[in-house]
């Protein structure tokens, strides 16, 4: 077996930091598949007038008439595919109104305590949703961690916390049902 003739570098691992892996991008599209299978639960009405791409009201239309357990399967895929090129905020914001506004803020306290104490909280957090992937929870908070060390601007620091604030209501909402 041929050894590679240099060692790697910081460099090399800087141009991957920011990549997610693709087991990761996987989970990433059952989890849209789950919200998209709520989404379809919504009157047709409401999904005509979600601001998203023309293909995915469409498809969210056609699970409504499908019976079959592995037609229904496959629909689901191929939604959760086309909500990868959407807004997670747009979409959640259509579905957090079934978690209602005492959920919502439950859910940002436990942002603000992944925050604060990380580990336990996570662990904590992941025992109470059965959703959670811990790693990529972790991942989360160690990005709002890195911009807060990093003395970031007031809007990157929002915009990471957002971040993890979606997926943990992406997981409260898989987790629900």
């Amino acid at each position: 077996m041929a050894r590679r003739p240099t060692r790697f570098t910081e460099d090399d691992f800087e141009s991957l930091e920011g990549r997610a892996s693709k087991t990761e991008q996987k989970k990433a599209v059952q989890r849209m598949a789950a919200l998209g299978e709520q989404l379809a639960e919504l009157s047709p009405k409401q999904i005509k007038n979600l601001p998203v791409d023309e293909r995915l009201i469409e498809a969210l239309l056609d699970i409504q008439a499908i019976s079959s357990h592995e037609a229904r399967r496959r629909q689901c895929s191929r939604i959760g595919k086309l909500m990868r090129n959407e807004d997670e905020s747009v979409i959640l914001s259509y579905l957090t109104p079934k978690q209602g506004l005492k959920k919502t803020a439950q859910l940002n306290r436990w942002v603000d305590r992944i925050i604060k104490d990380g580990d336990p909280v996570i662990n904590d957090f992941s025992k109470t949703y059965n959703a959670t992937e811990r790693h990529t929870l972790r991942q989360h908070a160690l990005r709002v961690h890195r911009d807060i060390a990093k003395n970031a601007t007031e809007e990157e620091i929002a915009a990471s916390r957002l971040k993890l604030f979606n997926y943990v209501q992406q997981v409260a909402l898989i987790s629900d049902n």
